[in-house]
């Protein structure tokens, strides 16, 4: 599960393999292994993933299919930036809109 997940982040963070590795001071074949699920990353390790990509371990072990920001960040990827920042003005109006009843 790690390693599917992992390759699938790594991915969507525009690193290869290579450049994975080299953040996390490790070898490439060693990030490689981890996608092949021939091994998997220690505890410290991990947690330079979790926080490098700003996803939860539940997520990364497989306890849990959502991990809600990554997800969060998928869904927002589909629009541009100028949808971004109308759909940020829609929600500041909401907020306002809420507070002000």
């Amino acid at each position: 599960m790690i390693g599917e997940r992992l390759a699938e982040i790594r991915s969507f963070n525009g690193d290869t393999q290579a450049s994975l590795a080299k953040k996390l001071n490790v070898s490439h074949f060693t990030v490689s292994s981890w996608e092949q699920e021939k091994s998997s990353p220690d505890h410290e390790t991990l947690v330079k993933i979790c926080r490098l990509y700003n996803i939860t371990s539940d997520y990364l072990l497989g306890l849990t299919n959502i991990d809600p920001v990554f997800a969060e960040r998928r869904r927002l990827e589909q629009f541009t930036e100028a949808e971004l920042r109308e759909i940020r003005k829609f929600e500041e109006f909401l907020i306002w809109k809420k507070a002000n009843k």
